[in-house]
């Protein structure tokens, strides 16, 4: 069910449990790619400082969905830290949702500062090629 990608690091998952399948998505600005990448979310606001281990589960370029053990408010700008590209980018939380009390995870939305592959992601669909 699971596939790595060549040389990355990271796994691209062809069916979840969160029926995360690759989706056409015309006003998310293309294919959606489930996937399975550990990362560091880093608060960039020092009066409200965020560091927190986490894992990206979708991602499309112009940003992620992301599993976290805390909720992190809406609008606060963080640095994701140990892409496998080797980058650290900056975006800003649009989205928080509690995956449960018994799972205590939150699904984050993300929306990268400058949108492109930084998943490391090899083989990109078409679309990704002509998103505004």
């Amino acid at each position: 069910m699971a596939a790595q990608a060549a040389n990355s690091g990271i796994i691209l998952l062809e069916h979840s449990t969160l029926s995360l399948s690759v989706k056409k998505a015309t006003q998310r600005n293309g294919t959606r790619i489930p996937c399975a990448i550990p990362i560091t979310l880093r608060g960039l606001d020092a009066a409200h400082p965020l560091s927190e281990q986490g894992e990206i589960i979708l991602v499309n370029l112009r940003g992620c969905a992301a599993r976290f053990t805390h909720p992190v408010r809406i609008g606060y700008t963080v640095e994701l830290q140990g892409l496998p590209t080797d980058t650290n980018v900056t975006a800003r939380i649009v989205s928080c949702i509690s995956l449960g009390k018994r799972e205590n995870l939150w699904l984050l939305g993300l929306e990268l500062d400058e949108p492109g592959n930084v998943w490391g992601i090899e083989a990109v669909p078409a679309d990704w090629f002509s998103s505004p």
